[in-house]
């Protein structure tokens, strides 16, 4: 198989951008760099994208779960370059026009379900029992290697009833930097991070 020729373009590109993609990933959770924080703040796990909109509908239909959207962008390059060079490979070449409509379809169809597995695999963030507000003057523990402004990191933070939760802080101040394993104290919500504070 070819993968220079003409005909394995768009599914070349896609393996590669998912797989510079995903050494980023890797990478930022390794070092705490966050390199695509940016892009879970713009489509939060929280924020409701409105179910009557064309983009609410699209969103809800491939990621039921609302995983991190980095991980949607990562999942849906992997799943549409794999696809579409199986494709050619099961058919020989067949110009990008016949094949290309066909595994954007299947690839948004996998995508759905590799979001689905992706979130009932990872931890949630939120429960429907406990309000977020009650996390409140509780302590958490930075679960990521560096917490600091404009860095969000992971957290853990049990309720009332002593259920682990996982939240995303950042700390009050943006003189203060956090480091994994380090207990904080939850100040003030802000959308959908937690501002926290050094415990004394």
């Amino acid at each position: 198989m070819n993968f220079l020729a003409p005909e394995m373009f768009p599914y070349s590109v896609a393996f590669m951008i998912f797989a510079i993609f995903a050494v980023l990933e890797f990478s930022s959770l390794l070092l705490g760099w966050g390199i695509f924080s940016f892009l879970d703040n713009i489509f939060d796990a929280d924020v409701d994208i409105d179910a009557q909109t064309s983009l609410g509908n699209f969103f809800g239909f491939v990621n039921p779960q609302k995983v991190p959207f980095s991980m949607v962008i990562i999942s849906f390059f992997f799943i549409f370059s794999f696809v579409g060079t199986l494709l050619q490979n099961i058919l020989g070449l067949l110009p990008i026009i016949i094949t290309l409509p066909t595994v954007l379809i299947v690839s948004l169809i996998l995508l759905r379900h590799m979001t689905n597995i992706i979130g009932k695999l990872m931890p949630k963030e939120t429960t429907e029992v406990v309000s977020t507000d009650s996390f409140l003057g509780k302590k958490a523990i930075i679960l990521d290697p560096i917490a600091k402004r404009e860095l969000p990191a992971r957290a853990k933070i049990k309720d009332i009833y002593g259920e682990i939760h996982y939240i995303r802080v950042e700390p009050m101040s943006s003189e203060d930097v956090f480091k994994e394993g380090e207990e904080v104290l939850v100040i003030e919500k802000s959308g959908a991070l937690f501002l926290v504070e050094m415990v004394l």
